[in-house]
């Protein structure tokens, strides 16, 4: 007799709970220590660096965008390099292990100097130029060599699908450690003064409420800022690392290297719907959130008149995100991955319409308004590619028969870095074009159009192009389960048993007919033994 589900089970149903959970914590949290640097690093950079490079180094709007895009530049050339390099690396650590190690240090030395000049701020501008876009391409180049491995890593260490989204869940909360810390030591650092009669916590609390407005005196602080930081987000690479196992990879035996196949590849990645329609979402959600942190601290400063305010409203941005993820993960257990984008995304659309009503001496509830909605929003766009990514390479394993991880998480870091550097560049450009100047006491309303349109304009084009995605992105838990079967089948017997109705689903969902992709087509070699 089949014992009845209890109320507890149904819980742990409901919330996608299996047997493989409870073990599998520790390697979940292990495997995401990494995202401190993978999020945390670029948080801070989108929130202070624009600030930074223009009131403190004293370049202009423009040249601070020419720094972020031709830091950029590069990343399309190494992260490609660093999808192939780990996936064929040999190791008894497995294939994407080893490069946490070695990008440690260069990771640490590399953020540490995008903060400090080494005596080089009274240089002319077109020097201070040449060293930030360096340095920042040294820092990108460091962080693909962790970055690409570690995200590759997990369709490997999280096979099911259920799984999977637990991981991303758990990544979720670190991250969310993660971006806070970094903030609270960032505003710390940058706004802490101490006055007399009151305590060290009292004044902390204070450095919160009270955001200075940042001009060259800041130099040391900043300096601080980067050696701080720069150990918070390369040192827990050293957990993620001990903390996770992965199958020893010696015994692998890999082809050549060719570059006509290495173009061959990712044109086959390319070729897949599944893939394109994940590569949109991410790359419309990274546009949103780009342009929004590269103005931020503008659109208090210059057209809200509470600068003083940012570091209270980051801290809601970052409460709003985490009180989505609960919804998010109920959500995507319940419904499919998806879906936490096609519900939430349109609060991130009325947030930004509100803040067209924020000008100087707007009530305070009107910022935190707009802040909370956004947030709330951000949470879905933060998680829903996460989760689709580990399915994207199943998908790709069905069409091409391999297993290319490393490939496709190039795509991820490549969408994340480089859509940061060219969002910079065009929000100084902009600026600039429409007479911005960080500095200025007061602004044109011609100037203060360009800041509404950056922070607002542009990213609810961008917001709406990514719900776009979300709804032709089809795939669900069973559509999942489908190809992974199919997958099995095929490597155990060299052929599957699948009626039509499957099969036009898999068509479907790689945009291949059937019997063009691998899972379809006879095995030769089988044949041939035979």
């Amino acid at each position: 007799m089949q014992q009845k589900p209890t109320k507890d089970n149904k819980i742990l149903r409901f919330l996608g709970f299996d047997a493989d959970f409870k073990s599998a914590i520790p390697s979940m949290i292990n495997y995401n220590w990494a995202v401190f640097l993978a999020n945390g690093s670029f948080y801070i950079i989108g929130l202070f660096l624009i600030p930074f490079l223009t009131k403190v180094e004293g370049l202009s709007p423009a040249q601070a965008g020419v720094v972020a895009l031709c830091a950029k530049l590069c990343d399309a050339v190494t992260d490609p390099i660093m999808g192939i390099i780990t996936d064929r690396t040999r190791s008894r650590f497995g294939r994407h292990r080893p490069w946490l190690l070695t990008g440690l240090i260069p990771v640490m030395i590399t953020y540490f100097g995008m903060w400090y000049s080494f005596g080089i701020s009274n240089a002319h501008n077109s020097i201070k130029m040449v060293y930030f876009t360096g340095m920042y391409m040294l820092f990108s180049t460091a962080y693909t060599i962790v970055i690409v491995p570690h995200t590759a890593m997990l369709p490997t260490l999280a096979p099911k699908y259920n799984l999977r989204t637990q991981y991303n869940s758990v990544k979720t909360v670190i991250d969310a450690i993660g971006t806070e810390g970094s903030f609270i030591i960032a505003t710390l650092i940058l706004s802490y003064t101490a006055k007399e009669g009151k305590s060290v916590f009292s004044n902390a609390l204070a450095a919160f409420g009270n955001t200075p407005q940042f001009d060259p005196s800041f130099k040391n602080r900043f300096m601080i800022m980067g050696l701080v930081l720069c150990l918070f987000f390369s040192l827990p690479l050293l957990a993620t690392f001990f903390g996770t196992k992965e199958p020893d990879s010696r015994h692998e035996s890999f082809p050549p290297f060719s570059f006509r196949e290495f173009i061959r590849e990712y044109k086959s990645i390319w070729s897949s719907r599944a893939f394109k329609q994940y590569f949109a979402l991410s790359l419309f959600n990274c546009l949103s959130i780009s342009f929004i942190s590269n103005t931020s601290y503008y659109f208090l400063d210059n057209v809200a008149g509470m600068v003083s305010l940012y570091a209270i409203t980051t801290i809601i941005a970052q409460a709003g995100e985490v009180a989505g993820f609960p919804i998010n993960y109920a959500i995507s257990i319940n419904l499919n991955k998806q879906a936490p984008a096609k519900i939430e995304l349109p609060f991130i659309v009325l947030a930004l319409l509100l803040s067209f009503f924020v000008h100087k001496g707007s009530p305070t509830f009107i910022i935190i308004l707009v802040y909370i909605f956004y947030n709330f929003g951000i949470a879905s766009v933060n998680t829903v590619p996460t989760n689709i990514f580990p399915d994207i390479t199943d998908v790709d394993e069905m069409i091409s028969g391999e297993r290319r991880e490393g490939k496709i998480a190039t795509f991820s870091t490549l969408i994340k870095k480089t859509v940061s550097g060219v969002s910079a560049a065009l929000t100084g450009f902009i600026l600039s074009l429409f007479g911005f100047e960080p500095n200025a006491a007061e602004n044109t309303a011609k100037a203060i159009f360009g800041v509404r349109l950056t922070y607002a304009i542009l990213p609810i084009l961008f917001i709406c192009g990514s719900m776009i995605a979300a709804y032709k992105y089809k795939m669900s838990k069973e559509e999942h389960a489908l190809i992974v079967r199919a997958i099995k089948e095929k490597k155990e017997k060299g052929f599957v048993t699948l009626s039509d109705a499957e099969k036009a689903t898999c068509s479907q969902i790689a945009g291949h007919d059937f019997e063009d992709m691998w899972i379809g087509k006879p095995d030769e070699s089988r044949e041939e033994s035979q």
